[in-house]
């Protein structure tokens, strides 16, 4: 099951905002950014992957 996270602040508490003939929005719950960008992952480990390489790249 593929989930989507928000690109601003990774919060995976993401929602449909609005759709039709503007396209597809999302509007983050946690730091209410409303974006057509968002990234999506297939499993909860690829996601955790992501977020260990993140965190290691921030810290270089």
């Amino acid at each position: 099951m593929s989930f989507v996270a928000c690109s601003t602040c990774l919060s995976i508490r993401v929602y449909p905002y609005m759709g039709f003939m503007t396209g597809q929005q999302y509007q983050c719950q946690d730091c209410e950014t409303i974006s057509p960008i968002v990234i999506e992952f297939d499993t909860e480990e690829d996601f955790n992957a992501f977020l260990q390489e993140r965190l290691e790249h921030e810290e270089e």
